[in-house]
Parts: structure tokens; C-alpha cells; sequence
């Protein structure tokens, strides 16, 4: 006869077993460790008092406040590319190399090699050498005074800056006419291009700290302007130079008004920075 044998552990896992409901209220997990572990109470919530109650400037809002965009927007991409492009095309189908470009800048001879060289005798050849300075500096002043109005802007910025700088070149022209120096002129213009194709290479270059480092508008905004500040300086003395070696009756009176049409920008300049600050 079999023997009833009744074995006392259940086959049932043990996170089956049942528990009452007192030990739900306390905690339980799933796992009986009160037969193995005393039951950890918690503590009770602490409130303390907020260190910036009561304080004299209470918020005036109680919504979100939206994080600024701080990202490029990509049309600024395109263009410091299309820049870039531009001024690689120019000086290959101009076959200007870089080493030439620079000794034209210290020397009259080789400027005056470079300009034979790679046939830049008429004035709507080198005019892109000071529009490629144009593009690049508006995209400075866009960035750090207008950067809300978006590529509108940039292009508005562009437009003027350009209208400005073909009305210079156009006044000293009409200046050499009037005082019978357009040999003078001519080459004093042609200093000045060699020089801003300069400048427009470097800035294209610090343009891309400029707008892409973290932080470093400012910075970048202080470098550029003392880096353009001082070859202003430079092509001015150069310019000047070139244009004294040819003499006549009326150079002093016509270095003279060279001297105002350098200066009026700059002056203008230093007006709008001094009533932006205001």
C-alpha cells in the first residue's frame, strides 16, 4: 500500500508564492526577504524651503524659455563656398599664382609683370579682385551686426558695399582726368587691386573661424579688423609710392584728394561704430 507522503515545499517558483497584502504596503518586490532581511523603511520626504524665495526679483514668466539657435544657417555655407570657388577660378583662368601676387604687392616691376602676364590692362579685369574683397568683408558685417535679416540681407549688404567701391574707383578716375594724370591714377588703381585681392584671399581664409568656432566671433571679429586695418595702411603707402613716380604740375593737388577719398571711408566707418555703441 503506498504511502501518502506529503512533501512540504511547494513546486510552485517562488515568485509565485502569495503575499498578503500587508506586505505589498510595505514594499515587497517580488522576492520574500523579510525571512532573510529585516524590511528597510524609507524616510520621509524632506521639504525645505527654496534659498530663492522672497527675493527681490521674482520671474515674470512661468513658461519655457526657447533655447537660441546659435547654428549657421546653411545659405552661409553655400556662399563662403561659392566664394572660395570663385576666387580659385579667377586666379586660374587669370594664371595669377600666389608668389606673383604677392612680390606685385612690394614691388612696381613685378606688378607691373603681373599685369602684363596674365593680360590685366583693362579695368573690367581686375574688377573682381575687389569684389571678391567686397563679398568676403559683407559677410563679416552681416554676421556680426545683421545676422537676424538672413541671405536678404547679406545680399543687400553686398550690393551697397559693391555700389560704394566701383563709385570710388569711378571718382578717381574722374580725378585723374580732371588734374591730366591718368597714367598716375591708373597705376594707383592697380596697386589697390593687387592689394584687395589680397585681403579678400586672408579674410576668406579667417572666415572660417569666424563663423565656425565656438565663441570665437568676437575674437575672429578683432583679428579681422586689425589685420585689414594694417594692409589698409600698407597698399595706402604702396599706392601712394606708385603713384609719385609720376611727376607733374598737379600731383601734390592730386594727392592731396586721394588723401579725402581714402579717408571718407573711414571716417564713415568710425562715425557708425561710435553711434552704434551710443
Amino acid at each position: 500500500m503506498p504511502e501518502n507522503n506529503i512533501d512540504t515545499l511547494s513546486a510552485t517558483p517562488f515568485w509565485q508564492w502569495p503575499v498578503d497584502s500587508a506586505t505589498i504596503d510595505a514594499g515587497y518586490t517580488g522576492i520574500p526577504f523579510d525571512s532573510i532581511h529585516p524590511l528597510r523603511e524609507l524616510p520621509d520626504t524632506v521639504f525645505r524651503e527654496s534659498l530663492v524665495v522672497g527675493h527681490k526679483l521674482p520671474p515674470h514668466h512661468d513658461n519655457l524659455v526657447v533655447r537660441p539657435d546659435t547654428a549657421v544657417p546653411t545659405w552661409t555655407f553655400v556662399i563662403l563656398l561659392l566664394i572660395i570657388s570663385l576666387s580659385s577660378l579667377y586666379m586660374k583662368l587669370r594664371k595669377i599664382k600666389l608668389i606673383a601676387l604677392l612680390k606685385a604687392a612690394v614691388d612696381l616691376r613685378a606688378m607691373d609683370r603681373l599685369v602684363r602676364d596674365c593680360n590685366l590692362k583693362r579695368n573690367t579685369l581686375m574688377l573682381p579682385m575687389g569684389l571678391l574683397l567686397v563679398a568676403s568683408v559683407s559677410m563679416v558685417i552681416h554676421a556680426s551686426v545683421f545676422a537676424q535679416s538672413g541671405i536678404l540681407g547679406y545680399l543687400a549688404t553686398f550690393g551697397l558695399l559693391s555700389l560704394l567701391y566701383i563709385l570710388r574707383n569711378l571718382l578717381l578716375r574722374m580725378l585723374g582726368n580732371t588734374f591730366d594724370n591718368k597714367k598716375g591714377i591708373s597705376l594707383y588703381i592697380t596697386c589697390n587691386y593687387i592689394h584687395n585681392l589680397l585681403e579678400g584671399l586672408l579674410v576668406t581664409v579667417l572666415l572660417l573661424p569666424f563663423l565656425y568656432f565656438p565663441g570665437a566671433q568676437m575674437s575672429m571679429t578683432y583679428i579681422i579688423s586689425i589685420a585689414l586695418a594694417i594692409i589698409f595702411l600698407w597698399r595706402f603707402a604702396r599706392g601712394v609710392k606708385v603713384f609719385l613716380t609720376n611727376q607733374n604740375h598737379s600731383s601734390f593737388y592730386l594727392f592731396y584728394y586721394l588723401c579725402i577719398v581714402e579717408a571718407i571711408p573711414i571716417l564713415a566707418i568710425i562715425k557708425w561704430l561710435l553711434s552704434v555703441d551710443q
